[in-house]
This record gives structure tokens, C-alpha cells and sequence, in this order.
């Protein structure tokens, strides 16, 4: 399942649902796709109570790339929104909405927050169903769409 959107000219996001019930426990995997040369290099998660930050740790080539927001790896350092160092990534439960929001480099230095994309889902949903879900900057509504479907193209 990939629930996306697009920010104007900077790509998609989607996050994957596998139709298990395990995945109402845990994050899911992302595909990030961007237009340009301004690869992501921040990723925000966050809820009413509580938001994780992960910081890109190198400089991702091509245009798309794949996080597991549950063990993001050595590519990504973690935080909590205040900066303290995070150690854990997990959903509080499965009908908590979450916010997902991808910034380029180049949104960083020009202070243009989530300008690749943002996305809302909750964990119950990437556990209903097998596929993609897709979203755009326009409709902002999840799609549930083949795989062969993603990205969009800019």
C-alpha cells in the first residue's frame, strides 16, 4: 500500500501496505521520489502526541529511494522533534494519523519545509490492504494502486 502526495515540483512519497495485520504495529516502508536534482535529506513523522526527524546522513543518488521507518539503517539518524536522540521508531496504535513530510537539501537551506512531499496514514490502513496507495499534492485523497503506478511522474 502506498499512501502519497506530491509537492508541486518536488515528487512523491508512498508508503507501502502489506496487508498484514503486523503492520498495524509498525511504520512502514516509504518510496520517496523526486524531481531535480535536490535529493531528500530530511524525513519528519509526526502525530498530535509525539514526531520522530530523521536527517539524511549522505547524499541519495537518481531520483527515488526506499526507508523502512522502522529500522531506517546507517543512511538515517534519528531524533525526536526536539532533537534528542531516538533509538525507536513505533506507532502508539494503529488508528493514530501520522504525518509524513520529506524536505530536499534544497528545502533545508531555503527554509521550504516537506517541499518533496507529505503524506497522512495511519498504521490500520497499510494493514487492510496489499498494494500501493497514491496520493497527489491535488486531490490529497489515497488511491489504492499497482505498484508499476509509482512514482508519478513530475
Amino acid at each position: 500500500m502506498l499512501l502519497s502526495a506530491c509537492a508541486p515540483d518536488g515528487g512523491a512519497v508512498g508508503a507501502v501496505a502489506t496487508g498484514h495485520f503486523s503492520a498495524r504495529h509498525q511504520f512502514p516502508v516509504v518510496l520517496v521520489s523526486w524531481c531535480g536534482d535536490s535529493p531528500p535529506a530530511r524525513i519528519d513523522l509526526t502525530s498530535e502526541e509525539h514526531g520522530w526527524r530523521l536527517n539524511a546522513n549522505r547524499e541519495f543518488e537518481g531520483d527515488q529511494v526506499e526507508v523502512d521507518l522502522a529500522a531506517p539503517g546507517e543512511d538515517w539518524t534519528i531524533t525526536d522533534t526536539d532533537g534528542a536522540p531516538a533509538y525507536r521508531v513505533v506507532p502508539a496504535s494503529s488508528e493514530t494519523v501520522y504525518t509524513l513530510g520529506v524536505t530536499s537539501a534544497a528545502g533545508l537551506e531555503e527554509d521550504a519545509e516537506h517541499d518533496i512531499a507529505t503524506l497522512a496514514f495511519e498504521t490500520e490502513l497499510l494493514a487492510a490492504d496489499d498494494g500501493l496507495y497514491l496520493g497527489t499534492h491535488t486531490s490529497g485523497e489515497a488511491a489504492l494502486v499497482g505498484t508499476d503506478e509509482f512514482p508519478p511522474e513530475c
